[in-house]
C-alpha cells in the first residue's frame, strides 16, 4: 500500500519532531503492509519562499536515509493567490508527477468564483490538484454539486484514515467512497499519539463495510498517482469511480 498523505519528516512543519519519531513513524506504517509514503509538509506561500521551503525538505528527507519504506517527496499547498507568483509549482508537486496536495482555505460557503479559482491554478500550472482531506471543507463536503464539479473538471479527492474509522463520520465516508467521490484514502500522519499513521485500520473497515473491490480501487488509484499516470480512461471517465 501506499500512503499518500504523512506529516513524517521531521523539523519542517509540525508533524514528527525529531527523527526518532520520524523513524518510529515509518516503521509503523511498514508494519501496517504500506511500503511507500508521500512526505507533504506543509507549504504555505505567506510564510516561507518556495525556495526555503525546498531545501528543508531536501535536507529532511537526506536525515531519513535509515527508513525502511520508499519517501516520496511532495508536499501539502495551501491554495493562495499568492502562489501565482511562481513560473511553475514543479517542486510543490508529488515527485515527478503533475500531482498536486492542494490544502483549500477554511471558509463558511463554496461558491463559483471558488471553483474557477482551482480551475485557473489546474490551467495556468499544468497541475492535477489532489483535495487534501476533502472531509474537512464543510462548506464542500455536504455539497455533492459541488464535489461533481471538481471531479468533473480533473480533481482528484482525499480523504483521511481517521474520518473512516470515527464512528460518527464513517457512514458518510463510506457512502461517499462507494458513490465514487473519493479517490484515495491518506492517513494525513503527524505523530505516533494524537495523529497516527492508521492507514490500515481504515482499509480493514472498508474492506469489511463495503468490500474488497473498493480498497483495490482506491489503493491502485494512489500507486497511479505517485507513478504520474491518469485515473482516468481513454473516454476521459475516471476508470474508477461511480459518480451518478
Amino acid at each position: 500500500m501506499i500512503d499518500i498523505h504523512t506529516h513524517i519528516l521531521p523539523y519542517i512543519d509540525d508533524g514528527a519532531k525529531n527523527i526518532e519519531e520520524a523513524l518510529i513513524m515509518t516503521e509503523c506504517l511498514e508494519s501496517q503492509q504500506i511500503h511507500a509514503a508521500v512526505c507533504t509538509p506543509h507549504f504555505d506561500s505567506a510564510k516561507i519562499s518556495l525556495e526555503d521551503f525546498t531545501a528543508k525538505r531536501e535536507k529532511a528527507i537526506l536525515t531519513m536515509n535509515s527508513s525502511r519504506i520508499t519517501l516520496i517527496s511532495g508536499s501539502e499547498t495551501l491554495y493562495r493567490d499568492m502562489l501565482y507568483q511562481y513560473s511553475d509549482l514543479d517542486q510543490l508537486c508529488i515527485h515527478n508527477t503533475r500531482y498536486l496536495l492542494l490544502e483549500l482555505p477554511y471558509k463558511d460557503h463554496w461558491g463559483d468564483l471558488d471553483v474557477e479559482s482551482i480551475e485557473k491554478l489546474m490551467n495556468l500550472f499544468q497541475v492535477i490538484p489532489v483535495l487534501a482531506h476533502i472531509e474537512r471543507y464543510h462548506f464542500l463536503w455536504k455539497s455533492k454539486q459541488h464535489i461533481k464539479q471538481l471531479i468533473n473538471m480533473g480533481c482528484v479527492m482525499q480523504i483521511n484514515a481517521n474520518t473512516i474509522i470515527d464512528k460518527k463520520q464513517r457512514k458518510t465516508a463510506l457512502h461517499y467512497i462507494k458513490k465514487g467521490y473519493i479517490d484515495v484514502v491518506g492517513s494525513d500522519c503527524h505523530n505516533m499519539f494524537q495523529r497516527p499513521p492508521n492507514l490500515r485500520d481504515a482499509f480493514v473497515i472498508i474492506e469489511k463495510e463495503i468490500g474488497r473491490d473498493y480498497c483495490d480501487r482506491l489503493q491502485q488509484n494512489a500507486k497511479l498517482i505517485i507513478k504520474g499516470k491518469m485515473i482516468r480512461n481513454d473516454t476521459g471517465q475516471f476508470m474508477l469511480r461511480e459518480v451518478n
